[in-house]
């Protein structure tokens, strides 16, 4: 193997994991309702088709980061992703789930679940991938109400997810100098059936 062909192999490596990590970089601007993160994902000229808001892609950004932050937490997890690479374009298919846990009353949620494929095509400008075009493409959803399991979780312990900039992931490597509680363990399933098992019936 030449030179030449050892160095067109690894354009097309930092070209692919460039654009996975604008996916990556997709959820946790959404999860962590960070305006600014999710927008650098797109272009300001790109266009999202979403289902819900169909316009340009910036301003799908202004409309859904606010929305997402009315609610407790979500999860956005983006996986399989299929990069045919064209150029200074690329068609990337990937999969989604989605969570939405969203307050319904006092000690409940409904559980929005999604399951999908986003549908892009990025581009590069000036070395740089981000999304010119998606179209969300969704393959199933379902509700729950459940009741929400961490009510008496207290809000500063670390394990809680919050929004940007309190979350946990915001303190980077400094999470090293966290004081650590000791904690022996304790018994997850017999606390779970606790949580749902019926009264006893009284003689």
């Amino acid at each position: 193997m030449t030179t030449a062909e050892i160095l067109r192999r690894l354009a097309v490596l930092e070209d692919r994991e460039a654009i996975r990590d604008v996916l990556h970089r997709y959820a946790r601007g959404a999860d962590r309702c960070e305006l600014e993160l999710f927008k650098s994902c797109y272009w300001p000229d790109a266009t999202d088709v979403h289902w819900f808001y169909n316009g340009n892609a910036h301003a799908f950004a202004d409309y859904v980061i606010p929305l997402l932050a009315q609610i407790d937490n979500s999860q956005h997890s983006i996986t399989n992703p299929v990069i045919d690479l064209d150029g200074e374009r690329a068609f990337v298919e990937s999969q989604f789930y989605v969570m939405h846990h969203i307050p319904l009353d006092v000690g409940r949620h409904v559980d929005q679940q999604l399951e999908g494929r986003y549908i892009d095509v990025f581009e590069r400008r000036e070395g740089q991938w981000r999304i010119l075009h998606r179209q969300t493409v969704v393959e199933a959803g379902r509700e729950f109400v459940v009741e929400d399991m961490h009510r008496d979780v207290p809000e500063e312990l670390p394990m809680r997810g919050r929004r940007a900039p309190d979350d946990l992931v915001y303190a980077g490597v400094t999470i090293l100098d966290e004081e650590i509680v000791p904690i022996d363990g304790m018994d997850l399933w017999e606390e779970a059936r606790a949580r749902h098992r019926e009264p006893a019936t009284r003689g």
